[in-house]
């Protein structure tokens, strides 16, 4: 006897009853390896100190002296910034089985916070800062502060990914502008300059490169005095390929962070529907110019 051929069309369907985020970067990676700070008002100035020097005394009761120390303002001043999303008031009936997405959407915006606060760290680092003492004179990145695209340690200049030549000099800078020892510093790549490492750099191939798990996982942690941290988020120059990394000290960047809110309000004026809305207000800058260190890499194809 033959089967009968119309039964599947009536074989249903199901539907998940969750929502699932899709692939994004959830965490900060930047914000516990900076300077946390917070504002109260409009702005925030940070008094700094010039280094001074001792005079030799050449001779006996002779006349004093004077020095003046040189003394500077860096300023902060945050920006709001929000994730709004509507629900319609019919839009929990309509979805039957599958739940209202409130707390999912309220996820989603705490994981567009987390990304904010790392574009605000980045574009500190070669964005402009302001001193001066009422905040307004523009300091742009010291170029002393650059390894070049085309850095090499020895021979003829020429254009390179990440290399360990290039570590090298971001690390001698700091040692070059006398930077506490003790200082954390952090270097911030893109996965583009980690292929590099692991393809090319013979040192972190070696088996004592192992035990940061660069060949294990695929992951750095700490290597070349610097703490690792993998941003998508740096600036990528689409007309030449290539991308700025930045090595910097832990207290040469200050992020200022107001905390998130979020509110959930009906809104009687858009028929009630639901508003879910996440608000911050972020700032930062650079303290000090020789904290911070860009390092540019080609990341065009071989």
């Amino acid at each position: 006897m033959a089967a009968i051929t119309t039964i599947p069309d009536f074989f249903p369907t199901e539907f998940s009853t969750n929502w699932n985020h899709l692939v994004q970067q959830k965490q900060s990676r930047l914000k516990e390896f900076v300077t946390l700070d917070t504002i109260s008002g409009k702005e925030k100035s940070y008094n700094q100190m010039a280094a001074t020097s001792m005079r030799l005394i050449t001779g006996r009761a002779e006349q004093t002296s004077g020095q003046n120390t040189g003394t500077a303002k860096r300023w902060v001043r945050e920006q709001g910034y929000d994730a709004v999303d509507v629900l319609d008031e019919f839009d929990d009936d309509l979805l039957g089985t599958i739940a209202l997405p409130t707390s999912p959407l309220i996820n989603n915006h705490a994981m567009a916070y987390m990304r904010t606060c790392d574009q605000v760290i980045i574009d500190a680092l070669g964005g402009d800062a302001y001193s001066g003492p009422t905040g307004v004179t523009a300091t742009p990145f010291n170029p002393a502060q650059a390894v070049a695209v085309n850095f090499v340690a020895a021979g003829s200049p020429a254009n390179s990914g990440l290399t360990l030549a290039k570590v090298i000099e971001a690390k001698s800078l700091f040692g070059r502008n006398d930077v506490d020892e003790d200082e954390e510093l952090i270097f911030v790549y893109s996965q583009k300059q980690l292929d590099d490492l692991l393809l090319n750099v013979a040192e972190v191939k070696s088996s004592d490169f192992a035990n940061v798990k660069a060949l294990i996982d695929g992951t750095i942690d700490r290597w070349m005095g610097f703490k690792w941290r993998r941003s998508q988020r740096l600036p990528l120059n689409t007309s030449t390929d290539v991308r700025t990394c930045y090595a910097y000290a832990k207290s040469g960047v200050v992020l200022t962070d107001a905390g998130r809110k979020v509110y959930t309000d009906i809104l009687p004026t858009q028929n009630h529907a639901l508003q879910i809305r996440s608000v911050a207000r972020l700032g930062a800058t650079r303290l000090e110019e020789t904290k911070v260190v860009s390092i540019a890499c080609d990341q065009s194809p071989a």
